[in-house]
């Protein structure tokens, strides 16, 4: 009888220590965590862009017959990174004035430093020289020149972050100062794009 009793007891409690080990059962399908991915915006070491640029400003060669007017352009910019810094090369091609009537046209590549904080500010600075064609189109005879600009600007606006896992996409405003045949131009670019990096 003793040894009865024995036995049930070393197999009770040889069963609860089993069932203590066991895992934990799996939770309800409408407990389990949702699945997320998270894409890191890895620094990159050299980064390209390409945009747009619409501006506004004084059109120095014609100045006795056009006022202050709108021009359209396309921009390229390439660097080496240091952090959240860029130095490196950009470049303007761009269309001023009344296209057709009295239009200039430049060509400006430029030392470039940029910026772009965790918040998103983008904040950037460069200078450069320039060509420049011009051509009058309202008389009977044509007039047209070829000149030269140094120039120098600022960037202030929003930018994605430094990347080089997909896009990045920005836009900012450019004040900038040229000297065309000794005459002192400003103007200003709202301007678009977007780049990657390596």
């Amino acid at each position: 009888m003793l040894k009865s009793l024995l036995g049930a007891l070393v197999l009770v409690s040889s069963g609860t220590a089993w069932a203590q080990g066991e895992p934990p059962p799996p939770p309800p399908e409408d407990e389990l965590p949702v699945p997320t991915l998270t894409i890191d915006r890895l620094p990159p070491n050299t980064s390209w862009e390409f945009a747009v640029q619409v501006s506004y400003g004084a059109i120095t060669y014609w100045r006795d017959y056009v006022p202050p007017w709108i021009g359209f352009g396309v921009r390229s910019g390439y660097g080496k990174h240091f952090g959240k810094h860029r130095l490196g090369v950009d470049g303007l091609l761009a269309v001023e004035g009344p296209i057709g009537v009295h239009t200039s046209m430049t060509l400006e590549p430029s030392l470039s430093w940029n910026f772009v904080s965790d918040g998103g500010v983008l904040l950037g600075a460069g200078a450069g020289p320039g060509v420049m064609y011009h051509q009058r189109n309202d008389t009977v005879i044509g007039e047209s020149a070829w000149g030269s600009n140094v120039g120098a600007n600022a960037r202030l606006g929003w930018s994605q972050g430094w990347t080089r896992v997909g896009r990045r996409v920005f836009v900012f405003l450019e004040p900038k100062a040229r000297v065309i045949d000794s005459t002192f131009s400003p103007s200003v670019a709202l301007v678009i794009g977007s780049g990657g990096g390596a």
